[in-house]
């Protein structure tokens, strides 16, 4: 019979969390200039407290490019983490923009949602922007990952979750200060937290 995982030792734990500093201090690890990157958290922010604008939410049980309407009347748009790559993306190319240009941005469905929409979700899109080969990191062969997790935390209709939860959320979708990339071919280091807590100290320290 198969037995449980055990706690994996101290030298293990070790070998690991050197490779992950080894990849956070890499000069081959991209980054974004610190100016830049407080840019983009500013604007996030803005983002995330602006009753104008909608909130982006990972959620890959509804439909990508989707509106719902939360109970605050708060607007909600269902992404997977496109908008998250085309975030780092255009930070990392130092792009940057204001509340402003952001609306108008969605207002012509320029912010990708979406990687490849499948063709019964169509029908129930508002927004239908699929992101570009510019600004795929998979297409130049990276993970985007994330510092923080993203994950909301409840199975909550996300029309009656808490507002404070789901800003919260969309910060750590969009905020490039949040976000690092591996290899694609090393996808799996990206969720390990050995090497996560390595990223989080050369990134935030």
């Amino acid at each position: 019979m198969l037995p449980h995982c055990p706690a994996m030792n101290a030298d293990l734990r070790a070998a690991v969390a050197a490779l992950g500093l080894m990849w956070a201090q890499s000069p081959d690890r991209p980054r974004i200039q610190p100016a830049i990157k407080q840019a983009w958290d500013e604007l996030v922010e803005a983002w995330a407290t602006s009753e104008a604008l909608p909130l982006f939410i990972r959620k890959s049980s509804i439909v990508r490019g989707s509106l719902l309407r939360h109970q605050s009347g708060r607007e909600l748009v269902c992404v997977d983490n496109a908008p998250a790559q085309w975030a780092f993306s255009r930070a990392y190319s130092g792009n940057t923009y204001t509340v402003d240009q952001i609306k108008k941005m969605l207002v012509d469905d320029l912010i990708p949602v979406v990687y490849i929409p499948k063709s019964a979700e169509h029908p129930k899109m508002t927004y239908h922007c699929k992101i570009s080969t510019r600004d795929c990191v998979n297409k130049k062969k990276w993970k985007l990952c994330h510092i923080d997790d993203v994950g909301i935390g409840t199975r909550k209709d996300l029309t009656a979750t808490d507002l404070t939860i789901l800003q919260d959320h969309f910060r750590k979708l969009l905020k490039p200060s949040n976000h690092f990339l591996v290899p694609l071919d090393w996808s799996g280091i990206g969720e390990v937290p050995e090497v996560i807590n390595q990223v989080k100290a050369v990134e935030r320290a």
